[in-house]
């Protein structure tokens, strides 16, 4: 999911999760953006990545995406977080492999992992935590895996980039307060694998 901190309204706001392991054959690597958050101003967005350096033409590769956790939310005001959701920008030149997305299992924490969910939508892979965090409660979002179809030329680049991050807060008094993230730059890529010959 990646680890954000960021302040809304008089609440800030935490979002986490953890590394576990590499896919075979994959490269691990801790990866730090740069954000700018409409409620809060600059924040950063760090998750561990793990992705194979190089891929042949043709070939099928994974992607797994995993963060840190938490710790306690404490922040006045708040009553709890939810929907929590981070969008990851498939990389051109590679196709989707339809039904990879998925819940690493065994990972994360009761609270979040029971209902989270990713899937793929027009060149999108969203991740999305809809259950409810109280406040005083920590959480650890599962990690996250898919796979892809190098279809590129010998010797193109196949970047997987994060797109954009978003968080609802349920303060007293206002309600529901959305916060938006962007990485800087946007898209903003997080690992890239290089295409060889077949």
């Amino acid at each position: 999911m990646g680890s954000i901190v960021r302040r809304v309204g008089l609440v800030s706001v935490v979002v986490a999760g953890f590394a576990v392991s590499a896919p075979l054959g994959a490269q691990t690597k801790t990866v730090k953006a740069p954000m700018v958050c409409s409620r809060g101003g600059d924040q950063a967005f760090s998750v561990v990545v793990s992705a194979p350096d190089r891929v042949a033409q043709g070939g099928t590769y994974t992607l797994r995406l995993d963060s840190f956790p938490s710790g306690k939310i404490d922040h006045t005001g708040l009553n709890y977080l939810h929907d929590m959701e981070a969008e990851f920008v498939v990389p051109a030149g590679t196709k989707f492999v339809e039904g990879s997305a998925k819940i690493v299992p065994k990972t994360g924490t009761a609270n979040v992992a029971k209902s989270a969910l990713v899937w793929h939508q027009n060149g999108v892979v969203h991740f999305k935590l809809p259950a409810k965090v109280e406040n005083g409660d920590s959480y650890t979002p599962p990690s996250i895996e898919l796979q892809l179809t190098a279809t590129a030329a010998p010797g193109s680049e196949l970047p997987l980039k994060l797109l954009r991050y978003t968080v609802f807060a349920n303060a007293f008094v206002v309600g529901d307060v959305k916060a938006s993230c962007d990485p800087s730059p946007n898209p903003f890529t997080l690992t890239t694998t290089t295409v060889t010959k077949a």
